[in-house]
């Protein structure tokens, strides 16, 4: 029987605030474009530029968040993040009661959160190590993909209580305490920084950035895993946008049944990631990332199997082989790429993966739009399922399919730091 792995305060802290942001953002999610819609005569173009707002800045400054990241103290930008986050969220429901909330202001508010976010979370999950210990990393993971996947269900039900009690605009208070409450867990935090070491020629931010894509590029398990979740998140964009397409049009299902599956899915989302951990001790790490993207890439697959009879069955199943891949995938990879790392370049290589990562998703979402366009819903669901299974090809090579154990990956991160070496001192010369 494994002992649970008994993780120091500080992290318990981070856990706990990053618990309870998790809801508030749940929550907002709901209730932003709720707000736009009933409240303000929003219409769904309003909608879909609240949500490219929140989003769309890691694209463009995730590279920048990274360099900023590695330079300052990465619990100082957590905090500022939190508190300029807690006050564009509070100015919504503070200018409800003043009568002066605009469609303008909502705007503002989820691009601020949406900058504000890029630079906390390259800080939060470079800094994790740092809290969780090397021992902790991947049990770490997991306990904050579960608070994920646990506020996925019950922050969607807050968000309506909320709403049905406060009314829409007063619920996104919700959103803002849930910063407060982020905000007081880092600074309890005990944990300080050692400061960055001042380099005697000050570097451009551009030339830093380029660092971390060269470290991305330059080791072998680093540049597999980027390519892996480039490819699986293309495909998993592009069928997600197809997903609704087919079980309207396709399967009839009505909106009720739409949500049931979704919410199975989120179960499964929860079991991989409290599973995720016995599954990679059992398989092998490499044999687990591989078998988690194949599980993607069969879960869009049988949507279509059943036709319209079992529409909702395959469904069902659907989102719960997806949930379950998804958590498992995310878990391993992140950890990998937060063992594998230099500390001193933590920041700017999440920063330039994160930007990797929203690219993919964006690009995917056009591209479902052309593919059903042009093939129809079912052959881009299955074209889809073929993107997201080339990337296994990406974790089944040396050197992420030899890896076993942790063991085994001290013994890569050695080999991998002495070719970075090797690498700057050519580079110097």
């Amino acid at each position: 029987m494994t002992t649970p792995f008994a993780f120091p305060g500080d992290f318990r802290r981070l856990w706990i605030g990053q618990t309870i942001s998790a809801f508030g953002d749940k929550v907002s999610r709901v209730t932003l474009p709720t707000v736009a819609l009933l409240g303000l005569g929003g219409t769904a173009w309003d909608v879909g530029l609240l949500a490219a707002l929140r989003f769309v800045p890691f694209v463009l400054i995730g590279s920048v968040a990274g360099v900023w990241v590695d330079r300052f103290p990465r619990r100082g930008t957590m905090i500022w993040a939190d508190a300029g986050r807690l006050v564009a969220m509070g100015s919504i429901p503070a200018a409800y009661l003043f009568g002066v909330l605009t469609l303008g202001q909502l705007f503002v508010v989820a691009g601020v959160v949406g900058v504000l976010t890029v630079f906390f979370e390259v800080a939060a999950q470079s800094y994790l190590p740092v809290l969780a210990g090397p021992d902790g990393i991947v049990a770490g993971n997991e306990r904050l993909q579960t608070s994920r996947a646990v506020a996925e269900v019950g922050g969607a039900a807050a968000a309506g209580g909320l709403m049905q009690v406060l009314g829409t605009a007063l619920a996104i208070l919700a959103d803002a305490l849930s910063f407060l409450a982020s905000l007081v867990s880092l600074l309890l935090m005990r944990h300080r920084e050692q400061p960055a070491v001042k380099q005697q020629k000050p570097r451009s931010a551009l030339a830093e950035a380029k660092e971390g894509l060269a470290v991305l590029l330059s080791d072998s398990r680093l540049r597999n895993l980027m390519f892996a979740s480039t490819t699986v998140n293309l495909g998993v964009a592009t069928a997600t946008a197809l997903v609704l397409v087919f079980a309207y049009d396709d399967g009839k299902l009505s909106p009720g049944a739409v949500g049931l599956a979704f919410a199975i899915g989120t179960v499964g989302l929860i079991l991989g990631a409290v599973s995720s951990g016995a599954i990679a001790r059992r398989l092998t790490l490499g044999r687990t990332l591989a078998t988690s993207i194949l599980m993607t890439g069969l879960g869009f697959l049988l949507l279509p199997a059943g036709g319209q009879g079992a529409a909702l069955a395959m469904l069902i199943v659907s989102q719960f082989l997806i949930g379950f891949a998804d958590s498992v995938f995310n878990i391993h990879v992140l950890s990998l790429v937060q063992r594998i790392t230099p500390p001193e370049m933590m920041g700017r290589v999440n920063g330039t993966a994160l930007s990797v990562v929203f690219g993919t998703g964006t690009l995917g979402g056009l591209a479902a739009g052309f593919v059903g366009t042009v093939f129809g819903t079912v052959p881009g669901l299955v074209l889809s399922a073929g993107i997201i299974c080339c990337g296994a090809v990406f974790v089944l090579v040396n050197p992420l399919r030899t890896i076993l154990s942790g063991a085994d990956e001290e013994v890569l991160q050695r080999s991998g730091a002495s070719a970075t070496r090797d690498k700057e001192s050519r580079t110097a010369c």
